[in-house]
């Protein structure tokens, strides 16, 4: 039984701005982030979460699951090639560096919070760096 369902990925991803802001200008479409996310998270707390089951919530094939996912692990590997890339070649200003890792340094501590609060309270310091630094 999946902990977290498609149901409650769509909930999170509509609630949580900075979620939302990042999917507008990310690689992922909403099919592929919902169900990476779906299955990602369920197999972090345990959960034998199959595409199978995904598939048979969104009244599609396992096929299309395995794709989504397939494509999503794609652009993720797609947007780093690129982004380091980038940085060899010594194209992105520093600045952006430096705020990328200070984004990077504040997520890497909320993933590792175990307390809802410190997490929320992380997450507004992430939204506060990347506010400041839009254009």
């Amino acid at each position: 039984m999946m902990q977290y369902t498609l149901t409650y990925v769509e909930k999170w991803l509509n609630s949580d701005s900075f979620a939302k802001k990042l999917l507008e200008t990310s690689y992922f479409t909403k099919r592929q982030i919902k169900d990476y996310v779906t299955y990602v998270w369920n197999q972090d707390l345990g959960e034998k979460t199959t595409y199978e089951e995904i598939a048979a919530r969104r009244n599609i094939t396992k096929q299309g699951v395995a794709e989504n996912i397939r494509l999503a692990r794609e652009n993720i590997d797609r947007a780093m090639a690129t982004f380091l890339l980038a940085v060899y070649c010594n194209v992105i200003p520093l600045e952006t560096i430096d705020f990328l890792i200070e984004i990077l340094d504040a997520m890497r501590v909320a993933k590792e919070a175990n307390d809802e609060a410190e997490f929320r309270r992380l997450r507004k310091q992430m939204m506060k760096v990347f506010r400041e630094k839009q254009p």
